[in-house]
């Protein structure tokens, strides 16, 4: 167990956004930092030298976009956001969660936060020819407001269900007025489901739309080839100059071309990069790590993120986790703090609250508030009824004759998330006599499952840029069935709303966060809503969103992989180079 004092070291760390593997070079990783400077990694480091223009750089990632490559669709998916490559969107959000011009070079927001209005860069182009305007703007607005376009459920209904009107002030202003006021507009626009797309490949079928193979974006990359569920293929767009305010050049990205693998297995991504076949990789197991930090002619870095943390939703309508005191046996039950260091040997972190350390919302107050305490909660499930014959791992049984089961229900996890749940269903059945039954599925089976109600845990790191549309999706009202609505034109609730939930002042805290535009009441309703669900065990934290990446030392700008402020390792190649000057 750690000591409050390193603890406290950790936090302070945390607090810095970006975390790199050799400390000499703590403190370069500024957004635009001269390209000259050394970057992150260990052994031989990055290369010396300008970045010089040309090459292909190749990175090997785990997951395939399994949604297909439309932005609006399958942004939610970290999987998908290699595509940032092709599409650009009107600001830019970065680690700090302050917000950038991109598209848009300056906006204003009325007083009552109900009116946003954007001016537009002159002389920006879709890689197709057609010309960046307010209207093109508002035709991928208007498209995302549609019930009948492909991501109503995914992005729509959840994030622009409070745009009532979008309007062309003039060929470069474009006017948004909300029914009430958002505090989660500027980082749903900031991201992926916010790309702008070219309007002309907004039309089509419902396939068509879905596949988004067929869509043109104005970024710094065209999509130039794909290989169904194996790699995608980019080559530059030479015409580029309007990247985001946070890159670190401007210009056209220094990369001819971009190829990126998708390998599942771990192991196989290493050997992949070991062997010279790609330049990085995402996704570093723990047992891969020491392969390339501090090794001569490789990079490893690693960073923290904004982004949710990874919970078991504990379903409070079905089975035994409808009792609260079997709910807080379980979140007390296994020492996870001990459990993540060993499995992930230190590469992520235990988290004890819903809200990341790197995100301006977070309160360290909650470290350490609940650690394992194995006798409270074997005290628990005999107060529940929920007795053990005494012998090791016997599973304990009630009065009828039941045995204590937890049914977990997941879409098939990657790395980390495999190691933990096993590791974490062994310490349940050991420690207190629970058998939980790990069930995994592809994600489109996952929701038929979860609406049939007839799980008690469901794991997940619930999507969305704004700490608000995070919980509201997790936690919002939504009834067994997945049914969940909107109050006040927003929605909460979701089909990963796992818990099901259904509290009207949770909801209440939640709608007040969303709508308060300052960052003080913010945070004291997002700590109301934190701490109800600790204290009623409705979730129990995992682990923080720590994401890794591997390079050869010929990689410049390593870390510009991460995506702020999701940092995921996600292939956006616009300030890598592979060539020195």
């Amino acid at each position: 167990m750690r000591s409050r004092q390193t603890r406290n070291s950790l936090i302070h760390n945390r607090l810095r956004r970006l975390i790199v593997t050799v400390a000499t070079v703590v403190g370069l990783l500024v957004v635009g930092a001269c390209a000259a400077d050394p970057e992150p990694g260990s052994g031989g480091g990055a290369p010396s030298g300008e970045p010089a223009p040309g090459g292909t750089f190749t990175i090997a990632l785990d997951k395939y976009p399994e949604r297909g490559l439309n932005p609006h669709y399958g942004s939610a998916f970290d999987a998908s956001q290699v595509l940032r490559n092709t599409y650009d969107s009107l600001i830019s959000e970065d680690a700090d969660e302050n917000f950038h011009p991109w598209l848009a070079s300056s906006w204003t927001i009325s007083p009552d936060g109900r009116t946003y209005e954007f001016r537009l860069r002159d002389g920006v182009t879709f890689s197709n020819g057609e010309k960046l305007d307010a209207a093109a703007v508002k035709a991928n607005l208007d498209a995302l407001r549609d019930p009948n376009y492909p991501s109503w459920t995914t992005n729509g209904l959840l994030q622009y269900s409070s745009v009532s009107d979008v309007v062309v002030v003039d060929p470069a202003t474009v006017r948004l007025t909300l029914s009430q006021p958002r505090a989660d507009l500027l980082s749903t626009l900031a991201g992926l489901s916010g790309a702008i797309v070219a309007p002309s490949t907004l039309r089509g079928d419902k396939a068509t739309l879905t596949s988004g193979a067929d869509m043109i974006g104005s970024g710094p990359f065209i999509l130039d080839r794909v290989v169904q569920g194996q790699e995608i293929h980019f080559r530059k767009n030479p015409a580029y100059r309007w990247g985001p305010a946070t890159a670190r050049h401007t210009g056209p990205a220094h990369v001819d071309d971009v190829v990126v693998k998708y390998v599942p297995e771990a192991s196989t991504r290493a050997g992949l990069l070991r062997s010279g076949e790609v330049d990085a990789i995402g996704t570093v197991k723990a047992t891969d790590i020491p392969l390339f930090k501090d090794v001569s002619g490789f990079q490893y870095a690693q960073t923290g993120s904004a982004a949710s943390t990874t919970v078991i939703m504990l379903n409070v309508t079905d089975g035994a986790t409808r009792d609260v005191r079997v709910r807080r046996a379980i979140s007390r039950g296994v020492d996870l703090e001990s459990l993540v260091e060993s499995v992930t040997k230190g590469s992520q972190e235990r988290a004890w609250s819903l809200i990341s350390p790197d995100s301006k919302y977070f309160d360290a107050k909650y470290d350490d508030a609940a650690p394992a305490d194995l006798p409270l909660a074997k005290k628990l499930l005999d107060e529940a009824g929920w007795r053990t014959s005494g012998q090791d791992g016997d599973i304990r049984t009630n009065d009828a004759g039941q045995r204590l089961t937890i049914r977990l229900v997941a879409t098939t996890p990657t790395y980390p998330q495999d190691d933990v749940l096993k590791a974490w269903q062994a310490e349940l059945r050991q420690n207190l006599g629970v058998d939980v039954e790990l069930k995994y599925v592809e994600n489109a089976q996952v929701y038929d499952l979860l609406a049939q109600n007839d799980y008690q845990a469901f794991p997940r790191q619930v999507g969305g840029l704004d700490l608000s549309l995070q919980l509201n999706r997790a936690f919002g009202s939504t009834k067994p069935d997945l049914t969940y609505g909107q109050i006040d034109g927003i929605t909460l609730g979701s089909i990963v709303g796992g818990s099901k939930l259904a509290d009207p002042q949770v909801d209440r805290w939640l709608l007040d966060a969303t709508r308060a535009t300052d960052q003080n009441t913010r945070k004291e309703l997002f700590d109301k809503v934190t701490g109800y669900i600790l204290d009623n065990a409705v979730a129990i934290p995992l682990y923080t969103d720590r994401n890794s990446v591997a390079a050869t030392s010929e990689v410049h700008g390593l870390t510009s992989l991460f995506d702020p402020p999701r940092n995921s390792v996600n292939g956006w190649a616009y300030d890598i180079a592979v060539r020195t000057g």
